[in-house]
């Protein structure tokens, strides 16, 4: 895929012991059911040349949690910048796990991601947080390498679980620059007038050569 430049993060720097180098949080800000939107970030972290990933509900609100294990109801979702080959997810939160490579669909018409975690099976047993770190042959350079856009301009995606309401559904972190592919545009109203004031002169050339073709004809 393609990397697309992050706009609009809210970026967090952090001391450079430990050998932490970066981290960058982002909202799952883009979802159908307005309760579940900027419920619950996802803060990706260099640590040498590996990345920490943290999803966690906003301190707060009600407390939010992740599920699904099956079809498509997975419960997280992500792509890495390419070179994808030689990527190992580990140290995955107790109660979720890696998919494996022939998962790439989560539902919640967030399209495909590369990288797919399965969390609790029920939604009652939703849970956060979520915490994995993704390592790479050749290593990482940044935190970045994590927001690589889907075809649908997806860089995460969740199922996320109200536990108090019970409300549950997807969200997803867009990249905001994101322009959907294969959309015809819709031509603005000038535009129209422009092409039917152009198709107006065309009919009428015809009409007025047909009537001198008959003319000569007589």
């Amino acid at each position: 895929m393609k990397a697309i430049a992050i706009v609009s993060l809210a970026v967090v720097a952090l001391s450079a012991g430990a050998g932490v180098a970066s981290a960058t949080t982002v909202p799952l800000n883009q979802c159908a059911i307005l309760e579940l939107c900027s419920q619950v970030t996802v803060t990706t972290t260099l640590v040498g040349t590996e990345i920490d990933v943290d999803v966690l509900d906003v301190p707060g609100s009600p407390a939010f949690g992740l599920f699904g294990d099956t079809g498509a109801n997975r419960a997280f979702g992500f792509n890495v910048v390419d070179p994808d080959a030689g990527v190992a997810i580990f140290n995955v939160t107790s109660g979720f796990s890696y998919a494996g490579a022939s998962v790439t669909g989560m539902g919640g018409g967030l399209g495909d991601f590369e990288f797919v975690i399965n969390g609790p099976h029920g939604g009652t047993n939703a849970s956060l947080p979520l915490h994995f770190r993704v390592g790479r042959t050749g290593g990482f350079a940044s935190d970045l390498d994590l927001f690589e856009p889907n075809a649908l301009g997806y860089y995460f995606g969740a199922h996320v679980r109200n536990n108090v309401s019970g409300l549950s559904g997807f969200a997803g972190a867009q990249d905001p620059s994101f322009t959907p592919p294969n959309i015809n545009a819709v031509p603005e109203p000038a535009s129209l007038i422009l092409l039917g004031t152009g198709l107006l002169a065309v009919a009428r050339r015809f009409r007025r050569s047909r009537r001198t073709a008959g003319a000569l004809s007589r």
